[in-house]
């Protein structure tokens, strides 16, 4: 369950793609930190200023990352010369995977005001993670995340639906619940 609690990281990450100002990023920051206590790493419960540090440092991460994949090949060009070697996915992969799908959904439904849902196919969010088909893992996974973001999928007009068992093109309405 570790892994499904909030790091600076992936609230860095989730803010760099809301195109906020400074103001409305603090602002943001903020009640994140507040409303989402229960969901943050143990390091930053108590601790407001090193979880604002560190989700500053990330967030520059990402605003200067095309400038740092633009430099990695001359860094790896002098590794090179020195016999050493740098594994590029390490640098230049983007930040992605299902857990910060979810972290994602549950902070924009409760902080952006925008709408009360996310909506999308199946298909497109298996398929956005890498994924080809539902095995018994990914449903797993995926149940397990929506129960611990308190987090309902249904299907449009209805209830709460079992996601393993509707077809990949019907699109899914998540809410929080």
């Amino acid at each position: 369950m570790k892994e499904l609690l909030l790091s600076a990281l992936d609230v860095a990450a989730i803010i760099s793609n809301m195109d906020l100002g400074c103001r409305e990023e603090s602002q943001m920051i903020d009640k994140i930190w507040v409303g989402e206590q229960a969901f943050l790493q143990s390091q930053y419960r108590n601790n407001q200023k090193q979880f604002i540090l560190d989700v500053r440092y990330w967030l520059n991460y990402f605003y200067d990352k095309p400038i740092l994949d633009k430099e990695f090949p001359i860094l790896q060009r002098d590794m090179m010369r020195q016999d050493r070697a740098l594994d590029s996915r390490q640098f230049t992969s983007d930040f992605s995977d299902l857990d910060l799908f979810f972290k994602q959904v549950r902070i924009r439904i409760l902080y952006t005001g925008n709408q009360p849902f996310v909506r999308l196919k199946m298909r497109t969010l298996i398929s956005q993670y890498g994924y080809k088909a539902r095995s018994r893992a990914l449903m797993e996974h995926i149940d397990r995340s929506l129960l611990f973001y308190h987090l309902e999928g249904s299907l449009k007009g209805e209830a709460s639906c079992d996601l393993g068992e509707i077809k990949l093109d019907q699109m899914v309405t998540f809410r929080v619940v």
